[in-house]
């Protein structure tokens, strides 16, 4: 499982949210607790799963779901108290990566975690090594090193970093980020790529890596290149 997951669980079972939070931290699990609709769409950060119960106590789950995958590009996984088959069909059908009935059973609930990660990565990450100059992504290790040294990323940045390193001096269209990251068609108005570009930006200015450019391309996409200072003329 990818080292740095980070899951965010929304779930107003305050019993049960701390069962789940101690179980998965003990499992090396990075997780974050809200209890309602209201707390997440509020919470800040990147996720690469959240699960999500259904019967919130200011809304539906079903219905906060559009709102999420719109925040986030990552898969959510539904925690519900219903275990009809056709209120699991009407969790899958609205989008979601998968289901589980409570009462939850928690090595059932790891392993199906486990799953959407592993389905995640294998969907964004190819295999080995890609390279621009000495700015290298390492997918054996999910991680990016500048000059041998790790640069501190959350998943969704080395995500979005991975596919403009592979695509070098080329303008890379909103639709094509938006497909690739989200999994669906881009609308014309979501404004989240543009969010999370801006994110990656300021953070890789924060790090200080010289020679780095996300350019924004009027009307087109992103522009990126990174060329070390030895090599600039």
């Amino acid at each position: 499982m990818h080292q740095h997951s980070r899951i965010l669980l929304i779930e107003d079972d305050s019993g049960l949210a701390l069962g789940i939070c101690e179980y998965l931290r003990a499992q090396q699990i990075q997780i974050f607790h809200v209890a309602d609709a209201s707390g997440a769409l509020a919470i800040a950060g990147d996720y690469d799963l959240i699960l999500c119960d259904i019967m919130l106590p200011d809304g539906n789950g079903l219905n906060l779901l559009p709102q999420l995958q719109q925040r986030w590009s990552c898969p959510v996984l539904f925690l519900t108290a219903l275990s009809s088959a056709e209120d699991q069909i009407c969790g899958l059908e609205a989008g979601a990566a998968d289901y589980l009935c409570k009462p939850i059973d928690p090595s059932l609930l790891l392993a199906k975690i486990r799953s959407c990660l592993r389905a995640r990565q294998s969907q964004l990450q190819p295999q080995g090594q890609l390279a621009l100059h000495d700015l290298v992504i390492d997918f054996s290790l999910n991680r990016a090193l500048l000059a041998g040294k790790p640069l501190q990323l959350t998943s969704l940045e080395f995500d979005i970093l991975c596919f403009f390193i592979a695509r070098p001096g080329q303008i890379i269209s909103r639709e094509l980020l938006f497909q690739h990251l989200v999994g669906r068609e881009y609308d014309g108005l979501d404004r989240a790529i543009d969010v999370r570009i801006s994110r990656l930006r300021k953070h890789l200015e924060q790090l200080e890596v010289q020679g780095l450019s996300i350019v924004t391309v009027r009307g087109q996409g992103y522009l990126f290149n990174y060329l070390p200072a030895g090599q600039q003329e």
